[in-house]
């Protein structure tokens, strides 16, 4: 029978992205393959030194093994063309399940709630007329207006959604899901992005979570978040002012000074552009091709000066450990790094 500490183990070497040989070599040999297969499957039980190797090895505490671990994420799913391993993958969505779990425990230890704000919920979405009413809808319940929202990530973390930015290579766009038997959502984004497609990523991320898709073709899922992205980040008045309305050329001046504002890409603008009607077919493929060919997909000019990034997590645990209602190996537990590193981070200015 599969013990706690089999689960454990499992999830922390899938958290690592690791295999059982990789493991068993990590721990210098110290504990082989087979040996990890029947703890893993709760047929036999490490002793000490097999615990403080295979910790070591996985750069977790021992009592990380048997801390209970009974949280789902349902609704937790890569995009159907990910170009990602299956161990990337699991890598990936077993940091995400962690990092909940660290979050809703420090939460209960701080007596905060885990009800998020939802702007909207669940809204069913037919057609692009429903995605444009959806996102003025998300604008006008969190008081955004038609300004330009100027760090989304704190936003979204201000209204109850967890965020985690995991290190991920190229091919891992982002991922969310909800805390299962919780409305608790979380959305999961790559550290290697830049600002502007962090934010377009989470917009992404956020229909997959507040909308219902269920009356819609599955083939236009995606194309349909990606619509709700651009009507949230860049609303329909403001590009339709700014384009001066339909147009049949537009400079790259106009797109850099609108993603400088607004935070979204040149290729998203004409993206939303050509959705609203605001340019022809022909004139968005001339721009797909001006992109092709001056590299744009790897590189696209024009400076956004925000910073997109995850902080009340941390927040909290310097809260709690100032308070010194958790301890500091406590607190660098939760954000899993070395004591020495943490109590070398912390200063206490009175």
């Amino acid at each position: 029978m599969i013990t706690e500490f089999g689960q454990r183990l499992h999830s922390a070497r899938k958290m690592a992205g690791v295999s059982m040989d990789e493991l068993s070599n990590a721990t210098g040999s110290l504990v082989s393959k087979q040996a990890i297969s029947k703890y893993e499957k709760g047929q036999i039980n490490p002793s000490s030194e097999v615990l403080l190797a295979l910790a070591k090895a996985l750069n977790v505490k021992v009592d990380y093994f048997f801390r209970t671990s009974k949280l789902n994420i349902s609704g937790l799913a890569f995009r159907k063309k990910s170009k990602l391993s299956r161990k990337e993958e699991d890598r990936i969505r077993y940091q995400t399940l962690e990092f909940l779990q660290k979050y809703l425990e420090l939460e209960e230890i701080l007596n905060i709630s885990h009800v998020p704000n939802s702007p909207v919920y669940k809204r069913k979405i037919r057609c692009q007329k429903d995605i444009e009413q959806a996102a003025a809808e998300t604008r006008q319940n969190w008081n955004l207006g038609e300004a330009p929202i100027q760090q989304l990530t704190e936003l979204l973390e201000d209204n109850g959604f967890k965020i985690l930015e995991v290190d991920a290579n190229q091919n891992f766009v982002g991922l969310s899901g909800y805390a299962e038997g919780m409305s608790i959502p979380i959305i999961t984004v790559s550290k290697r992005s830049d600002c502007v497609r962090k934010r377009f990523t989470i917009a992404h991320e956020l229909a997959h979570l507040l909308l219902d898709f269920s009356n819609s073709e599955e083939s236009n899922h995606e194309k349909l978040c990606h619509a709700f992205a651009g009507a949230l980040l860049l609303p329909e008045k403001v590009i339709r002012e700014e384009f001066g309305g339909k147009r049949k050329k537009i400079t790259e001046w106009e797109l850099k000074k609108l993603k400088g504002i607004y935070g979204i890409s040149m290729q998203a603008i004409m993206a939303r552009a050509l959705t609203l009607g605001l340019i022809s077919e022909h004139t968005f493929k001339t721009f797909r091709i001006y992109v092709s060919k001056h590299g744009w997909h790897r590189e696209e000019p024009g400076q956004y000066s925000g910073i997109e990034k995850a902080n009340r997590f941390k927040q909290l645990v310097l809260h709690a450990a100032a308070e010194q209602i958790i301890s500091f190996s406590k607190a660098s537990e939760f954000l899993n790094k070395p004591l020495a590193d943490f109590e070398n981070e912390v200063h206490i200015v009175s």
